[in-house]
């Protein structure tokens, strides 16, 4: 028989994970926040978030009056008996994360692809309106004249 010393570190340990999985651990069905990284560019706003363990059928993109919504729902539907669970830490997870996004996107045009884990959603923008010029008629007696003058759309006269 070996002898083994005694480590008063490891009770503390063991001691917190039974209080972690009796008090603190997570329920079951657990709903998680969905980190995003979105940047944005003239052309588009790019949206990603990792989605690791999850496939691309199993996530689910959306895009209804200005609100994006990502989500996603993941359970283990077969069960093998290949022995007892010691510990079992994986278990059924979802996310769901909405974003609400200006009005001057192409929503018929939203793309999502799904790469190693990273969800991308590609959102394009349509472009700002361009001042234009508009002529401004003065009269002059009976006669009309037409002089251009470079107005702004939105400025005061």
């Amino acid at each position: 028989m070996a002898l083994v010393r005694w480590n008063p570190w490891g009770e503390l340990v063991s001691m917190q994970e039974q209080l972690g999985q009796a008090f603190f651990e997570r329920p079951r069905d657990y709903v998680a926040h969905l980190p995003l990284d979105i940047r944005q560019t003239d052309e588009a706003f790019i949206i990603e978030g990792s989605v690791p363990g999850f496939k691309p059928e199993q996530v689910e993109v959306t895009f209804d009056n200005g609100i994006l919504t990502v989500s996603a729902n993941w359970q283990d539907e077969h069960e093998e008996k290949r022995g007892e669970f010691v510990r079992r830490e994986r278990q059924m997870s979802s996310f769901y994360r909405q974003i609400t996004l200006p009005a001057e996107v192409r929503s018929d045009e939203i793309d999502a692809s799904f790469t190693n884990g990273v969800l991308t959603i590609t959102v394009p923008r349509t472009q700002k309106p361009q001042p234009k010029k508009i002529p401004v008629k003065t009269t002059i007696g009976s006669e009309s004249h037409t002089t251009k003058v470079k107005a702004t759309a939105g400025s005061a006269s």
